[in-house]
């Protein structure tokens, strides 16, 4: 069965963590970026999932999670993910890429440790629900290379604690530009609120060697609730794929149950053939009888005609002889 990987997303307003799916993360060469692609498995609308992308920079074998500042590198993020989707739909894996489609690899994330984050500061796209499993076995099946090494100094934004008590801080996401694939769209940013302490709150700079990574405190029981949270996560992420295991099945079933209906159909039609074939045959055989029985009168009237012709002969003989008699 497939094991989904998690991240840990605190989100404002709630002092546990949260977990979220990770989806796929990617790397566009062209502009020296990784990004992430995750769900907290929200349902925007009927048949519609909220997902989010964050971009990833990678320091020294670390990783940070953070926003897609520049509105060119999120429009890049955006166009890489509609083909991805594109790709993922048609159930094959990425072939050549053609001039109009922006080059890219999936980023191989095994054994590497993704550091908390928070969804309200990364832009959220609104997919197809069917399309999110797509994608997460598109990533997994698909080759992958090491993420693409930032070449600056990475100093996260802010520190900030887990209890909640004043000042509003407003995140607004990038708009990029609207594609034209019909399996996403962009989601309008909507202000999330995240309140914070004063007295937590710092600018501090971080030593090339060490950056500090954006940590929420969490109270005594926050490690406990941490997996009690990955392991109901990934219990609903198996579920969810226990269960499209089960329409599959269910569809094979069908399409079993309607291939034996037609082999049953195929089964009456040759034996209805089987019989017209029998019934050709012994008319055949009749009509055979008939023609030889034919044949053995046409021989008999020809014996008969045979022997009518001797007698006639026979006759003519002794009417001459009569004939000389009665002269005499």
């Amino acid at each position: 069965m497939m094991l989904l990987r998690t991240l840990v997303l605190a989100r404002s307003g709630e002092d546990a963590p949260v977990n979220g799916a990770l989806l796929c993360s990617f790397a566009v060469p062209q502009i020296g970026c990784n990004f992430l692609v995750y769900s907290l498995d929200e349902e925007a609308e009927p048949g519609s999932s909220r997902v989010y992308i964050a971009v990833l920079r990678r320091k020294l074998e670390r990783y940070y999670l953070g926003a897609v500042d520049a509105p060119e590198e999120l429009q890049l993020a955006m166009q890489v993910f509609k083909q991805i989707l594109t790709w993922a739909a048609s159930g094959t894996n990425p072939g050549d890429l053609t001039d109009t489609q922006i080059p890219y690899h999936f980023v191989d994330l095994k054994g590497c440790k993704l550091p908390p984050a928070r969804p309200e500061d990364h832009h959220s796209l609104i997919i197809k629900k069917a399309l999110v499993m797509k994608v997460i076995t598109l990533g997994m099946s698909s080759p992958a290379q090491p993420a693409i090494e930032s070449a600056t100094l990475i100093v996260p934004s802010i520190r900030f604690s887990s209890k909640m008590s004043s000042g509003p801080r407003v995140v607004s996401p990038a708009e990029p530009a609207q594609g034209d694939a019909p399996e996403c769209h962009s989601e309008e940013p909507q202000p999330m609120p995240v309140q914070t302490s004063q007295a937590n709150v710092s600018t501090e700079p971080v030593a090339p060697s060490e950056p500090e990574v954006p940590v929420p405190s969490q109270l005594p029981v926050a490690a406990d609730n941490n997996v009690l949270f990955e392991m109901d996560s990934t219990l609903n992420n198996l579920a969810r794929v226990a269960q499209e295991l089960t329409q599959q099945k269910r569809a094979v079933i069908e399409r079993e149950a309607a291939l034996e209906q037609w082999q049953s159909r195929l089964q009456q039609e040759q034996h209805q053939l089987e019989e017209k074939t029998r019934e050709v045959e012994q008319r055949s055989a009749q009509l055979h009888e008939q023609s030889v029985a034919v044949s053995q009168q046409a021989e008999a009237m020809n014996v008969l005609i045979a022997q009518a012709s001797g007698m006639r002969q026979s006759l003519r003989g002794m009417l001459l002889e009569l004939d000389q008699v009665l002269d005499r």
